[in-house]
């Protein structure tokens, strides 16, 4: 792999991947205060990630971009994603925006959400993750386990993917204590924001909403 280090060291990372339907120049970030920050195209990613510092894949759905630092995959055994996830693994970023990977199959989705949540249990550095839809608007944040706290409006469910113990106060309808969570329990389904809410939960957890 050919990158250097300041290319993922950023507070913030931008990944691109290939169901994107635009390119993401600074304009169209602008409005979610991500204009400028560093972006990793993900295979495909290429072709919509603007001035891309790192690409990562193995070809099967695009090329890399012409002078951009390439980390490629040579074996099948990692998803294209995982794979881009290890590559960025030593940086000392904080949040991940993740674009071009929703609203498509949803067997590769599930497959995502189950990387991103297994990456972040991993991760020792402080991180948390952004999946984006096909119109850019946030969807889906994850969370390492631990507390956080998160701006929300309207109705939002919590998620995990194995058995926890969960707090949920602040701004919210639905306020949990120490709550057991089952994973992909109902249990966490429809709660209402009006604001900040602070989450606290032992293990990595997904907010949709």
């Amino acid at each position: 792999m050919n990158r250097s280090r300041h290319d993922i060291d950023a507070e913030r990372l931008i990944l691109v991947g290939p169901l994107q339907k635009n390119v993401l120049r600074p304009v169209l970030l602008s409005p979610l205060r991500l204009a400028g920050v560093p972006q990793v195209a993900v295979d495909g990613g290429g072709a919509f990630a603007f001035k891309p510092v790192l690409w990562a894949g193995d070809g099967d759905s695009g090329r890399p971009p012409k002078s951009v630092p390439v980390a490629f995959k040579k074996k099948q055994d990692l998803t294209d994603l995982r794979f881009c996830l290890e590559a960025i693994r030593s940086g000392d970023w904080r949040e991940l925006h993740v674009f071009g990977f929703l609203d498509a199959r949803k067997d590769h989705e599930l497959a995502n959400f189950g990387e991103i949540y297994a990456f972040l249990k991993k991760r020792r550095k402080p991180s948390c993750t952004v999946l984006y839809d096909a119109k850019n608007r946030p969807c889906i944040r994850f969370f390492q386990a631990g507390r956080h706290r998160v701006a929300l409006r309207g109705t939002f469910s919590v998620f995990v993917l194995e058995p926890a113990k969960i707090t949920i106060k602040g701004k919210c309808r639905y306020p949990a204590d120490n709550l057991s969570l089952p994973p992909l329990s109902g249990r966490g389904v429809s709660n209402v924001a009006s604001g900040e809410v602070q989450i606290a939960c032992s293990k990595p957890f997904f907010v949709i909403g």
